[in-house]
């Protein structure tokens, strides 16, 4: 990367850190927060140099070999002995020019080869665009259960003292508010965990970002519903494997080992030499041209044509196993995805309204005297893991996403054929 490009690299770094400070009230949204770590990342600077590598690659295809040019200097005498050492000197100038069919084939190779060397920057690209949205996911993941704990933790001290001041009136029994204690210390000793684990995943989205991110950090987001899911299986089709970094990687390879087949082939004939030399002697001044080429009497090039044959058939066979495995896996991670979207929507729209419902009910019944403190406390739990569960189904729905995401590649992706 030149002085100047990365001069404008982190001059639109600190641009866009800039925007985030200030815009940190309004919280940080997954897509300011993935444009960041694009730009911050060291894997995105590899991506780059791999886009890099791919135009070189097929820049130095395209270059004629260099010329040799070759001066002698020295000192000679007549063999007779007579007269006095002259000096002698001369010069040459050789230049190799590739059969043009070879060199065509040998041109094709590497732009497959850069295809390859992009598909491989493009995985790199997308895989981090992924991580970052699946760490952006899980600190909200963390937030909503520690949300969903400082709720339990505080009905739990509202029952205690509501139990305390029944059990001092003689109104409730002692057993009954040490079970509301007891309650009330569970729950303070998840939201412990809780905030534990919203720590752990805080640091993993500052440490991904590798730019500073506002302090205290807020988050404008949710996690992924049924909706979302349904837009995710809607673009997993088999035909959307072709855009695969993965196949398009396998199959540029292929290309590549089957252009190095035809450039060893026609290279069975030979390059052709041309030299242009002048020499100044004792008794002559010389100058001429020379042309030179290898005759394929007993090489002819047949080990490597039988090499790159191998070859080419292992890279064809080898994009093959790419294409039915990723073929085995879309179906694995649409299945994943289906799962999970018909698990949040069944827990959005039934189990938690009847929890709600149940547990609003049981708080009736227990502050009119018809039930039992177990009975609302069996309520509340049963909200508490059924909101939990729906909080982690729609996080892992986020996760089967991106892992079905990763598997297509992004939108913009070149075909693989």
């Amino acid at each position: 990367m030149g002085i100047r490009s990365h001069g404008r690299w982190m001059l639109a770094l600190a641009a866009l850190v800039g925007t985030l400070e200030a815009h940190a009230d309004d919280g940080l949204r997954m897509d300011d927060y993935v444009r960041l770590v694009l730009q911050s990342h060291p894997a995105a600077g590899a991506a780059a140099a791999l886009d890099a590598s791919a135009s070189a690659e097929s820049k130095a295809a395209r270059l004629l070999p260099d010329p040799t040019f070759e001066v002698s200097l020295g000192k000679g005498q007549a063999s007779d002995g007579s007269g006095s050492a002259k000096t002698e000197k001369g010069f040459s100038v050789s230049q190799s020019i590739p059969w043009l069919p070879a060199r065509s084939a040998s041109i094709e190779a590497a732009d497959h080869e850069a295809r390859a060397l992009r598909a491989e920057g493009l995985a790199t690209r997308w895989g981090l665009e992924l991580d970052a949205r699946v760490a952006y996911a899980r600190l909200l993941f963390a937030r909503a259960q520690v949300e969903v704990s400082r709720a339990s933790t505080a009905d739990a001290a509202s029952l205690l003292d509501l139990m305390t001041r029944r059990e001092s009136l003689g109104e409730a029994r002692e057993v009954d508010r040490i079970k509301s204690r007891v309650e009330w210390l569970r729950q303070d000793r998840e939201l412990s965990a809780a905030y534990r684990e919203e720590l752990a995943a805080e640091g993993i989205l500052r440490t991904l970002a590798g730019a500073p991110l506002p302090d205290p950090l807020r988050l404008e987001g949710e996690l992924p519903r049924h909706t979302d899911a349904m837009r995710a299986l809607l673009d997993a089709k088999p035909e959307n494997l072709e855009r695969s970094p993965a196949l398009i990687r396998a199959r540029a390879e292929a290309s590549r080992a089957s252009s190095l087949l035809s450039s060893a082939r026609r290279g069975r004939i030979p390059d052709l030499g041309f030299s242009f030399f002048r020499q100044n002697e004792l008794d002559r001044e010389a100058w001429g041209g020379a042309l030179g080429l290898s005759l394929p009497l007993w090489n002819a090039r047949r080990g490597d044509v039988a090499r790159a044959e191998a070859e080419s058939r292992l890279r064809a066979a080898d994009a093959e196993r790419v294409r039915l495995s990723l073929l085995a896996d879309l179906a694995t991670r649409r299945r994943d995805v289906e799962t999970l979207a018909v698990q949040v929507a069944s827990l959005e729209g039934d189990l938690l309204p009847s929890a709600a419902e149940s547990v609003r009910l049981a708080r009736l019944l227990f502050e009119e005297g018809e039930t039992s403190l177990l009975d609302l406390l069996d309520a509340q739990r049963t909200a508490r893991e059924a909101r939990r569960e729906e909080i982690r189904a729609r996080f892992e729905l986020m996760t089967a996403i991106a892992e079905l995401q990763r598997l297509l590649g992004p939108n913009d992706a070149p075909s693989g054929r």
